[in-house]
C-alpha cells in the first residue's frame, strides 16, 4: 500500500525511473521539490543504473510523440539510427547531471543480483525489472521507494511512497 510522499519522515529514499521521468517531463511541484530537497542535503537517495537504461528510453519515445504523430515506438523501431540521432543530443544533457546530481548515489548491478531477481520474481511475482531494483535496494540498504508501481505492494520489506 502507497503512502503520499508527504508523509514520509526519514532521511533515504530510492526513487524508481518514473520519478526522474516526472522531474524531466513536467511541471510537477511535487517531483521539484523532491529533487531540492535531494540537491539541498535533505535527502539521500538511490537508484540503480538500470534506472538509466529505463529512462532513456521512456524519455526518447516521449520526445519522439511530441514531435510526430502515430506510435512512437513503431517509429524508434523503424528508424532507430534517425531517432535516436535526433533525438538524444536533447536528452544527453539532462542524462549527465543525474548521473552526477548531489546526494544521489546510483547502485551497481553485477552477477550474483540475479538470485534476487530470481527470487523476488518467485516469490513476490514481480517483473524481472522491479527485481533487480528490489536487487539494488537491498545493496543500499534502503527499503523506503518512490514509485507508482503498484507492484512493487507485494514485496513487504518495501515501503512506497506517490509523488
Amino acid at each position: 500500500m502507497s503512502k503520499s510522499l508527504t508523509t514520509f519522515t526519514g532521511t533515504t529514499l530510492y526513487l524508481d525511473t518514473m520519478v526522474f521521468y516526472t522531474f524531466l517531463r513536467g511541471p510537477d511541484p511535487a517531483a521539484r521539490d523532491l529533487f531540492a530537497r535531494i540537491e539541498a542535503g535533505e535527502l539521500q537517495c538511490y537508484t540503480s543504473v538500470l534506472t538509466f537504461d529505463e529512462l532513456a528510453y521512456r524519455m526518447l519515445l516521449a520526445l519522439i510523440r511530441d514531435q510526430y504523430d502515430g506510435s512512437p515506438l513503431d517509429r524508434l523501431r523503424d528508424h532507430e539510427t534517425q531517432m535516436i540521432a535526433e533525438f538524444y543530443p536533447r536528452l544527453a544533457p539532462h542524462m549527465a547531471r543525474l548521473r552526477v546530481f548531489p546526494n544521489l548515489v546510483l547502485a551497481d548491478l553485477t552477477p550474483s543480483d540475479l538470485e534476487v531477481m530470481d527470487e523476488g520474481m518467485r516469490l513476490y511475482h514481480i517483473r524481472p525489472r522491479d527485481a533487480l531494483h528490489l536487487a539494488a535496494m537491498q545493496k543500499c540498504d534502503c527499503f523506503d521507494l518512490v514509485s507508482h508501481d503498484a507492484d512493487f505492494d507485494r514485496v513487504p520489506m518495501i515501503q512506497r511512497y506517490t509523488l
